[in-house]
């Protein structure tokens, strides 16, 4: 089993998602970027598109249409953006 790390995806308006996942994938302005347990820091621009992620023990991605944002890696992953839905 993967080791996981805790996501939160957040708007102005609310917290969408806070959990323990394996690993997420967003689309950044360069291209699509994942993230696992250990990453090293990373902070990137988020394009509009379709955020994935995996939670432990599931087989299936979850899937969320974001607006564009931005992605805040250090240890833990913080996604903020005008608007998600699933």
């Amino acid at each position: 089993m993967a080791k996981s790390f805790n996501l939160e995806i957040v708007t102005p308006e609310q917290r969408f998602y806070s959990g323990e996942v394996e690993i997420v994938i967003v689309p950044t302005v360069t291209g699509e970027e994942g993230y696992m347990a250990d990453h090293t820091w990373a902070c990137k621009l988020l394009k509009a598109g379709e955020l994935r992620f995996r939670e432990p023990g599931a087989k299936d991605l979850r899937r969320a249409k974001i607006s564009g944002g931005f992605i805040d890696v250090r240890g833990d992953a913080l996604v903020f953006t005008d608007s998600v839905e699933e």
